[in-house]
């Protein structure tokens, strides 16, 4: 006799944004993975706290292209993290927009256009986290919490987006890290197929320290990778120690004078026009420079709004248990 399908939820154990789990239980991505983790797993309060006690770290192509990656994972193992598993990928236009695809009806055209060069400019690495300390709250949301926010002037030394790299822009973001257990089983379907995430969902409750592969998969990926620090006023000394005694060049160099002095943050006419010359200037100096000059959010608010840390309280995570055990009629072993 055939077995029912299980309908696709999203448990209160899995998010406590409720806009969240309305969205997400009929969301194509998150409906595999949750299918996988039900076929692999169950969904019984043992899955739930395995969910709770790891975290995705996503290292972007511009931690790959700055070598920051050494120093994040030595400040997440510092705070208790163990990388349990990992998986190279790499971006594309439709990756890009899937991940945030909740949160991009927020970004001016300029930003998501700086995106599309930042994201598939290099491999990225997925970095499964065991969090080995006993803070009360998911993994998520611990390691959310230490990435930093968005807007580099509120970013602060301990942050991991300040650890990253020097450079400090917006859309210079670094790490991307779930914000809840929820968010582990969509990215999940957004970045991998049925037999990557079955592997990674399979080492959920892991104990064996995998840091080593990463930094030798981080080493393969940085080979493959033009290093750059970012600074954007470097890179605009490069692409002007190119204009001399190069013929044409007066409407280039009087609009990076203009740049310069903060009179213009045309930085779409000036990559066309150093191309339109034929001038080589690298790929991410020329992200460098947009990074600086875009346009960051629009005055919107996202269709789900991101779920900080004090969402998690120790009350909450408990209740979550408490339904969890009640709705299972399991104490915790499975």
């Amino acid at each position: 006799m055939d077995r029912p399908e299980r309908a696709c939820v999203v448990p209160e154990w899995l998010s406590q944004e409720g806009r969240k789990r309305e969205i997400y239980a009929g969301d194509p991505y998150y409906r595999d993975a949750w299918d996988d983790l039900t076929a692999l797993l169950g969904t019984e309060w043992a899955v739930a706290d395995q969910l709770h006690r790891v975290a995705p770290m996503i290292l972007k192509p511009d931690t790959v292209a700055v070598r920051g990656g050494a120093r994040l994972l030595a400040a997440v193992r510092a705070a208790g993290f163990v990388p349990v598993a990992w998986s190279k990928f790499r971006f594309d236009r439709h990756v890009t927009r899937e991940l945030w695809r909740y949160q991009l009806n927020v970004a001016t055209r300029e930003r998501i256009d700086v995106m599309d060069m930042i994201m598939p400019a290099a491999e990225s690495l997925y970095i499964l986290l065991r969090d080995t300390a006993e803070s009360g709250i998911p993994a998520t949301a611990r390691l959310s919490d230490m990435k930093g926010p968005t807007r580099p002037e509120d970013r602060e030394a301990h942050h991991l987006r300040w650890i990253a790299g020097a450079a400090q822009a917006s859309v210079l973001t670094y790490i991307h890290v779930a914000d809840e257990p929820a968010d582990i089983l969509r990215e999940l379907g957004v970045f991998f197929e049925s037999s990557e995430r079955k592997r990674l969902l399979a080492a959920l409750n892991s104990r064996q320290d995998v840091t080593q592969q990463v930094l030798t998969a981080l080493t393969e990926v940085e080979a493959c990778t033009e290093a750059s620090d970012l600074f954007w006023n470097s890179a605009l000394d490069r692409l002007d120690a190119q204009l001399s005694g190069h013929p044409d060049t007066a409407e280039l160099a009087a609009l990076l004078q203009q740049v310069r002095a903060g009179r213009s943050k045309d930085w779409q006419s000036l990559l066309a026009l150093a191309d339109r010359l034929g001038l080589r200037w690298s790929h991410w100096d020329r992200v460098a420079v947009a990074a600086h000059l875009s346009a960051r959010h629009l005055e919107a608010e996202p269709v789900i709004p991101d779920v900080s840390r004090s969402a998690w309280s120790v009350d909450s995570r408990s209740l979550a248990v408490d339904r969890v055990t009640a709705t299972t009629g399991t104490t915790g072993n499975g």
